[in-house]
């Protein structure tokens, strides 16, 4: 695809340099896992092929790969900035568990693992499903120690999970396991359940510092609305002092001290109304709901 863009920056090559960080890509490495941390547009516009390369992880950082919401709609998908084309990521990392088998590198396949992770999360795609469960299961799996070459090998979970190895015999008398059996799924395993509980916490965690920081600009948009009423009615009140101290007619004096009497009597609703609403200092579970009602307008 003809392109007079990036091309034209020096030293720039799209097949070799990474479209949003410009470095190039180590295609020379041996590690296989290389060669998944990057990913090609193959996009056909106008009969060319794109032919942009880009650092997935860069692609994740700049919110133009993944499952992304708003007007850029992804779904385990990684979006090119120079065409637009949108990659289904899920052949892309159902091929690097195909060739899982020549990267020898617990480190190296853990952090292109880690990115598929990140891609695939939170896709509505049936097919991410079983293959986000694989590659947590993998990435558990070298947490634990266990080495590369078998980190793909299925186990016989409902054996592991009972404290047997896959030989032992299974009637063995009852009364040698302590307490009663307990009924597990097959397809239980303690690794997966780890990392859901760790997904699990890592959500709550973020929606708790979103709420928290929506909280914060709301009492800082409210306050500051606050401060700068009494301030205006200060300045009001300074005019209208002295207006007062230069009027000579008794027939407007006293409606002008009328003026100036309502003015401070509005200035100290409006002070009382800042204090109350300086009590989000605690913290918005705090506040008592009216104050929160009538001057934030949140209803709990």
């Amino acid at each position: 695809m003809p392109c007079d863009i990036c091309c034209s920056e020096p030293g720039f090559c799209r097949d070799c340099c990474c479209i949003l960080c410009c470095r190039t890509f180590d295609k020379a490495s041996s590690s296989s896992s290389d060669t998944y941390s990057y990913i090609r547009c193959e996009a056909k516009i106008e009969g060319f092929i794109c032919g942009h390369s880009c650092h997935i992880e860069c692609a994740l950082r700049a919110y133009m790969a993944g499952t992304v919401g708003g007007s850029i709609g992804l779904d385990a998908e990684y979006y090119c900035r120079r065409c637009d084309s949108r990659t289904d990521l899920v052949p892309h990392f159902k091929k690097l568990l195909e060739d899982s088998g020549s990267i020898v590198l617990g480190e190296e396949i853990e952090k292109v693992l880690r990115l598929g992770v990140c891609a695939l999360r939170g896709s509505e795609k049936t097919s991410v499903t079983e293959l986000l469960s694989r590659i947590e299961l993998a990435i558990s799996k070298l947490k634990n120690g266990t080495c590369v070459e078998d980190i793909w090998k299925k186990e016989d979970v409902s054996a592991g999970s009972a404290g047997l190895s896959p030989n032992t015999e299974k009637d063995e008398p009852q009364d040698s396991i302590t307490g009663p059996p307990q009924k597990i799924s097959s397809n239980f395993d303690h690794r997966i359940e780890s990392l859901k509980l760790e997904d699990e916490i890592d959500h709550v965690l973020d929606a708790l510092r979103k709420s928290q920081e929506m909280e914060y600009r709301l009492a800082e948009e409210r306050l500051s609305s606050q401060k700068n009423c009494i301030l205006n009615l200060y300045q009001q009140l300074d005019k209208e002092r002295s207006e007062l101290s230069s009027c000579t007619s008794r027939k407007y004096k006293d409606s002008m001290l009328d003026n100036v009497l309502n003015r401070v009597d509005q200035i100290k609703r409006e002070v009382s109304k800042l204090k109350d609403m300086e009590e989000v200092a605690k913290g918005f579970g705090k506040v008592p709901k009216q104050i929160l009602k009538e001057q934030f307008g949140v209803d709990f």
